[in-house]
């Protein structure tokens, strides 16, 4: 009986998902033939893709998706920071520093709650990076392009297996680099691929950490747990009942260049102190999300931290 629900759930958040990515697609084209400003049309695309995920979720009740208490609270907190950041460029009185989510990943779930979750205000300034694979699929794909995300070209689809084409590689970090120096923001998932074991968070891939350290980027972690449960990482399409519940936290809000200064004051070990600025603040960055993604397990029931001895 609960296989028999499973696969109807899919089937039922499967139609939903595609009559609502249909129309969305459709009005995506249709604003790239209206004469607006490249940001301007894909902000409001990524307006579509919120609008459109956000009612399939509505109608699939039985995949139950709470936030921690605190995650409206720092999203506030957030956005005032960047607020203050934009403020300052405006007068003339500061440097451009874009905001940056990182993102544990497990399934295509991921990327739905984020953009159903996130406030839009910084859902429409965020872009992403994305398998170039990606941008070939049906439906898909014109979200993809209309948004204006990031292709990744990687040269083997085994996992752990990162060798990229540098040289179409290059032409796209030259366009990410003019999204974040005209005011646009990252989200992305520093493990780098689908982790097979979702509560042991992956060793964060170096490349984000650099980025953040040359725009001395402003971090915070957006941590899930129990995506999996709701949409397995083989599966073609989610929609199985589970819960999942999700948090925000600081990593970085002042920028990373102070939250390094703010580690090399503290009392670090031999090796930490050798460590280059993006192996330290990878490491780091890597601890708080995982603190982050054991609180969510534990407040879901699934047991207490690593860090902490059941009773």
């Amino acid at each position: 009986m609960g296989a028999m629900l499973g696969v109807l759930g899919q089937c039922a958040y499967g139609a939903l998902m595609l009559v609502n990515m249909l129309w969305a697609a459709a009005g995506m084209k249709i604003l790239t033939l209206l004469p607006l400003a490249k940001k301007t049309s894909q902000g409001l695309c990524l307006t579509l893709t919120q609008i459109s995920w956000s009612i399939a979720l509505w109608c699939a009740p039985w995949m139950r998706c709470t936030e921690d208490p605190d995650t409206a609270s720092e999203w506030k907190n957030i956005q005032k920071k960047m607020a203050e950041v934009d403020a300052q460029v405006a007068a003339g009185k500061g440097a451009r520093r874009p905001l940056m989510v990182l993102g544990n990943h497990t399934s295509f779930f991921d990327t739905v709650l984020s953009v159903t979750t996130f406030p839009n205000s910084v859902l429409t300034r965020c872009r992403t990076y994305m398998d170039h694979n990606l941008f070939k699929l049906p439906i898909l794909s014109t979200f993809c392009h209309c948004i204006g995300h990031f292709p990744v070209y990687f040269m083997s689809t085994e996992d752990g297996v990162f060798k990229v084409d540098k040289e179409k590689n290059a032409q796209v970090d030259q366009r990410v680099d003019e999204h974040l120096n005209s005011g646009g923001w990252l989200c992305f998932f520093p493990e780098g691929q689908v982790n097979k074991n979702p509560d042991t968070i992956l060793p964060f891939r170096f490349g984000g950490m650099k980025k953040a350290l040359d725009y001395d980027a402003c971090l915070v972690s957006f941590v899930s747990y129990g995506n999996t449960s709701v949409w397995p990482k083989k599966a073609q399409m989610g929609g199985l009942p589970g819960k999942v519940r999700y948090s925000l936290k600081p990593v970085a809000p002042d920028g990373v260049k102070a939250y390094i200064k703010s580690l090399r004051e503290q009392n670090l070990s031999e090796e930490e102190q050798k460590m280059e600025d993006h192996v330290l603040l990878a490491k780091y960055a890597h601890k708080l999300m995982q603190e982050q993604y054991d609180g969510l397990k534990e407040a879901c029931g699934g047991g207490a931290p690593k860090n902490k001895k059941s009773d």
